[in-house]
């Protein structure tokens, strides 16, 4: 009875797993930094998703084992852990996305095109 909280984190769970299969199978066409950190990115969420299913699974056995007199300090406990792989898992994704493959140089910039003589 207590399984069907967290099928509601099953989506997450198959998309996480899907996203984690694909970056590693194109893993030798992708630059090296992107998909470093698509890999960890990826691993991160799922972990969080893996937490919250657990957290999901276990608050009725923690609320039946302590009272509810704990179960704030544990749902804050779990809350930060939990938010904190999700923030550092999407915040890697977006670094996925924005790494280069190979670092421009910020002095280089783009050739405006023909320029006008110089007029004094």
């Amino acid at each position: 009875m207590y399984f069907f909280a967290a099928v509601t984190s099953l989506p997450m769970l198959i998309a996480g797993v899907a996203g984690l299969v694909l970056v590693r199978t194109r893993a030798g066409s992708l630059p090296p930094r992107t998909a470093r950190f698509a890999t960890i990115g990826l691993a991160l969420l799922l972990a969080s998703t893996v937490l919250g299913m657990f957290w999901q699974i276990a608050t009725p056995m923690v609320i039946e084992a302590t009272g509810t007199s704990l179960f704030g300090v544990y749902s804050f406990a779990q809350w930060i852990v939990t938010g904190g792989l999700s923030v550092a898992g999407l915040a890697l994704l977006i670094a996925a996305v924005l790494a280069r493959a190979t670092p421009r140089n910020p002095w280089e910039a783009a050739d405006p095109g023909p320029r006008p003589p110089f007029i004094q």
